[in-house]
Parts: C-alpha cells; structure tokens; sequence
C-alpha cells in the first residue's frame, strides 16, 4: 500500500469543514465550514477569502456557463459568487429546522445529486434528490443517515452513507438519471473509520475521507482493494477534491466536531485544510447545467 503525507494548506478551526472542489475558471480551491457557515476560497498565489452565508453550507459544486458555484445550504441549494455572494433559494429540499442539506456532485449529464441529513443524525432520517435544471427536486433514495460521496463511472453511481461503513454501487442510465442499487464495492474495516467525501482519479479509483480514520484512502471499487492512503494528521477527514493545473492535487477538509477539549490538544489541527501531490491525476468535477 503507497502511503502519502499531507501539509498543511490553511491553519484553520473549521467546525466542521466539508465541500472541498476546484475551480477552474478562478484557478482556486473552495470549501466550506458548514457549521460556521462559511465559504472559503483560495487562490493559486495563497490569497484566502472567507464569505459568511448565514445558515449552514454543505456542498459546492461549479455551474456551467455562469462563472458562478452552486451552494448546498441548510432547506436547498443557491447560486453563490464572491462579487453577489449568496442569491435566493432556486429549489427547496426540505423546510423543518432540523434537517439540511449535506454533501452533493453532479453527474456526468449535469444533474445536482444531493442528500439531506437530520441534526443529530438519526438513522434512516435522509434523502437523496437530484436537481435537473430547473425542475423540481426527484427523490431518489430515502431512509439514509448521513449522505456522502457521490462520484460516477460509466453506467455505475458510487455513494456513502456514512453510519454504514460501506461504499455502495448503483446502476446509472445517464440518459434518464435512473439508479437501481447493484452491490456493494467496498467495505471499510471500523478500525480505518467511515466514508464520507470521495473523489475520483483518472484510473477509475476511489479517493475516501474516511471519518475516524486520519486520512484520504485508495480503494479499486471493483475488487474493493486498499490500494493507497494519504496520512492527515488530525482523525476527522471529512472531504476531497482533485484540482490544480494538472490535476494531480488533492485538497482535503477536516473538522473538529464532537471533540473533546483534550482531543483537540492532541490533534489541534483539526479543522485546518490540507493538501498533497500525488502521482495520479483526478477527473475535473462535472458542472451544473441550469
């Protein structure tokens, strides 16, 4: 099994840090604190922003044609730029206070799949819709506890609900949006934590913020292999994204919710954003198609 270090890229005390993507058109990484409901850009020069939204922020993912992200908030999702910030809700999920939204992708046909989750988590309290355009919101699963890394291949959909421990395969029709649930790829040993965000290489292998387990780790999602880990010197990895100029970086996000005061003396950069090279190079995201 390879094994690669992380760095440090920004000192940070995120909550709850989530949403890791790269945006092309800015040349900048982007993040958010969903807790502290913040957006967070950095550019390739080292210049960072912070933007506050005011409610909880989840997810971002960028929009085709509109040098705009869309932003998962706590009952829908919104257009978010740094020169408007945060616009009006275009689609509504679910309303009550305690549920929001939580981690989303596009698919390869520019549908936004997101999921909800329920504060505290409770199992089988979430749902996964997928935004088409304009439409309305379409159920697509229901009875998940924390919903979590989507990536595509082919005619296959790969998804996390956290609480599980398992990365779980699906059928995709990109022409329709159609799942139907086909296996389960991987299984994560306790010990190594659980999955939360994904991403994917230009190999077809996963890329998993495992929870609990300090760090990035490689799975082949057709043998469930533990092929590689990216070492994060802090337990809680929540998310990851491939970016850069040549693709081949990979930014990751980590929190410090639910530690302990003396947990956070031992791991204090929990929360901070990290970064590492790696000999692969990852799939650009799949934008947003209003």
């Amino acid at each position: 099994m390879e094994i690669y270090e992380a760095v440090l890229l920004s000192p940070l005390a995120s909550e709850l840090g989530e949403g890791a993507c790269w945006w092309p058109e800015r040349n900048c990484w982007c993040w958010v604190d969903i807790i502290g409901h913040t957006i967070y850009m950095r550019d390739i020069n080292g210049r960072q922003q912070a933007f506050e939204v005011g409610t909880y922020v989840s997810t971002l993912v960028p929009v085709a044609g509109r040098n705009e992200l869309l932003a998962g908030l706590q009952h829908g999702v919104a257009f978010f730029s740094p020169e408007k910030g945060i616009g009006p809700l275009l689609s509504v999920l679910d309303q009550r206070e305690n549920i929001r939204c939580n981690d989303g992708k596009c698919d390869p046909a520019g549908r936004l799949w997101i999921g909800t989750m329920q504060m505290p988590a409770d199992e089988g309290t979430g749902t996964l819709y997928c935004i088409t355009g304009q439409e309305a919101p379409v159920v697509k699963l229901t009875g998940v506890t924390i919903s979590n890394g989507l990536v595509w291949k082919g005619n296959k959909m790969y998804y996390n609900d956290t609480h599980t421990g398992t990365v779980q395969e699906f059928s995709y029709d990109a022409a329709t949006g159609n799942i139907a649930f086909t296996r389960i790829a991987i299984h994560i040993p306790a010990a190594l934590g659980c999955p939360d965000g994904m991403a994917m290489d230009s190999r077809g292998m996963l890329w998993i913020a495992q929870w609990g387990g300090a760090g990035v780790y490689c799975w082949d999602p057709e043998t469930g292999e533990l092929l590689g880990k990216v070492s994060v010197p802090v337990p809680h990895v929540s998310s990851c994204a491939f970016g850069g100029a040549g693709m081949d970086e990979l930014l990751i996000t980590t929190a410090r919710e639910h530690m302990s005061a003396e947990q956070i003396g031992e791991f204090p950069l929990s929360g901070s954003v990290f970064h590492v090279k790696l000999p692969f190079k990852g799939l650009p995201a799949n934008y947003f198609k209003y």
